[in-house]
């Protein structure tokens, strides 16, 4: 179960940090990749495990691989 979370606690920074790369605000990228913001916003904490699906919708969103986003994890 640990090792879940640390997953979870990666994937969201890295989220967060090709959002702020791209100069994105939560909102702004929660409505590209048509997620709600409160949703991302536990995402990028950790808090949320998201699925393969909306991953992906955020990496094309983001401008990024899907790779890029589950980096380390």
């Amino acid at each position: 179960m640990a090792h879940a979370v640390k997953h979870r606690k990666i994937v969201g920074s890295n989220i967060r940090t090709c959002r702020t790369d791209a100069g994105l605000t939560l909102e702004k990228l929660a409505e590209k990749a048509d997620l709600s913001w409160p949703y991302l916003s536990e995402i990028e904490r950790g808090r949320e495990n998201i699925s393969l699906d909306k991953l992906a919708r955020l990496a094309q969103a983001l401008n990024v691989k899907l790779s890029k986003l589950v980096e380390n994890a």
